[in-house]
């Protein structure tokens, strides 16, 4: 005979040990970002513009050389009629060489000297697009020189703007599975690749569902030019994530953003661990400190609407909570553990399981979005099932790496990384 014993919530929080009782919190308070994971599997209604929108393109090119000339190639291989988008470069130097291979595009090409950041570039390109062709322009996209277009990205982006979104980002793929060389392909590349799924497969994708602002990534990105034309220009300059101040100032503002996956673009990672921990470090640090330039502003904002989109917002300092709190629950335990053998204690081995338990939690939480991540895009990735299980088991590992970089962005002075130059790789012909 089967016995039942009922209990109660409290005898279930009785029995729990502390990295238990933290983990249960923590997926509670965690849960709703978790349904977004699931929508990764669900495919995107495509949409039909009947009207043809008039683009503008800004490339931001200090110092790319020849990065971008997969870039030019894509562009004049678009399906979109070229009478309705037009291209513009902004470059640092008047002797830059991106000047002469931006005519292979039929580009107009800005000079600005005085850029320290990304969102000064786009501000002086911004600038002198709306001065010298003011009101031509119904929207404006903005690719990084490193990326390359999908064949139909600006048909599929003009597609998008039926949903009345005021700001469009785009899927992106990498650049390295598809143009890139074998040795462009190495493991920094596969795991750093993932963090593009987390972003939207894992959140973009269920965000525009439920008309919450999602992730605005300024690349491959198209924003509607009454924005543009409020501000006179790109006003989001006081971090080097340009692109997280703007998001934060879309859901400020009640813009309308959505994610679309038709509309696509190629994006380069660094092969090597060096490079691509400057990214790490650059974005981390802008995106705390955006979260610090916008925090008050937004959870100022009443409603049910902003009380969820804020959730969504902010949700990431769950998981450092999370992280920092099973962290500190590690190195007391272990040295707890250490000094009850040295003191012949009784306690020994539950503290080195405690201190164990913590740090499985930690490689827990990293390891439920790779998965997911891996389970719906594991063929864009080029993945054989060797590679696959090495990246499924090695990537949380590869995560723990932003726990420094995020210690460092929330303690650290403003703007602590710096915007310096990414090795970029070569690439084959643009098919």
């Amino acid at each position: 005979m089967f016995r039942f014993d009922f209990f109660t919530i409290g005898d279930l929080f009785r029995n729990l040990n502390f990295v238990e009782f933290v983990s249960l919190v923590f997926i509670v308070l965690y849960f709703p970002r978790f349904i977004g994971y699931f929508f990764a599997f669900i495919p995107q209604k495509k949409l039909k513009n009947e009207k043809k929108n008039k683009f503008a393109l800004l490339i931001p090119a200090r110092n790319e050389g020849k990065t971008i000339l997969p870039l030019l190639e894509s562009i004049n291989k678009q399906t979109y009629d070229r009478d309705y988008f037009d291209v513009y470069v902004v470059v640092k130097e008047h002797d830059d060489p991106v000047i002469n291979y931006a005519k292979l595009a039929k580009a107009t090409t800005y000079v600005d000297e005085t850029q320290t950041c990304k969102g000064d570039c786009l501000n002086y390109g911004f600038k002198k697009i709306l001065k010298d062709h003011p009101g031509k322009y119904d929207a404006f996209s903005i690719v990084d020189a490193d990326c390359i277009l999908d064949g139909n990205y600006f048909e599929e982006m003009n597609n998008a703007l039926s949903s009345g979104a005021d700001v469009v980002n785009s899927k992106k793929y990498i650049k390295n599975f598809f143009y890139g060389k074998k040795s462009d392909v190495t493991m920094a590349v596969r795991f750093n690749s993932l963090i593009w799924y987390f972003m939207d497969a894992l959140g973009n994708k269920f965000k525009s569902k439920f008309g919450l602002t999602t992730m605005t990534i300024t690349t491959g990105i198209v924003i509607k030019s009454h924005i543009i034309e409020k501000y006179n220009g790109w006003i989001h300059r006081s971090t080097l994530t340009e692109d997280m101040e703007f998001q934060r100032d879309c859901a400020l503002n009640g813009y309308k953003t959505m994610y679309y996956t038709p509309a696509a673009i190629y994006v380069e990672e660094s092969p090597t661990l060096a490079e691509t921990n400057k990214r790490r470090s650059r974005w981390m640090d802008g995106l705390t400190h955006s979260d610090f330039l916008f925090a008050s502003r937004l959870l100022k904002k009443r409603g049910s609407k902003a009380i969820v989109n804020n959730y969504y917002m902010f949700s990431l300092w769950i998981l450092y909570a999370y992280v920092a709190t099973m962290l500190g629950s590690f190195l007391f335990f272990g040295a707890s553990a250490a000094w009850s053998f040295y003191t012949n204690g009784q306690n020994t081995m539950e503290m080195i399981k405690l201190a164990v338990m913590s740090l499985g939690a930690i490689y827990g939480a990293f390891f439920v979005p790779t998965f997911f991540a891996l389970a719906s895009h594991s063929q864009e990735m080029k993945l054989n099932f060797f590679t696959g299980a090495a990246v499924l088991f090695g990537h949380p590992f590869f995560y723990m790496g932003y726990i420094p970089i995020e210690i460092k962005a929330i303690f650290g002075r403003k703007n602590a990384a710096g915007w310096d130059e990414i090795a970029r790789v070569q690439t084959e012909e643009v098919k």
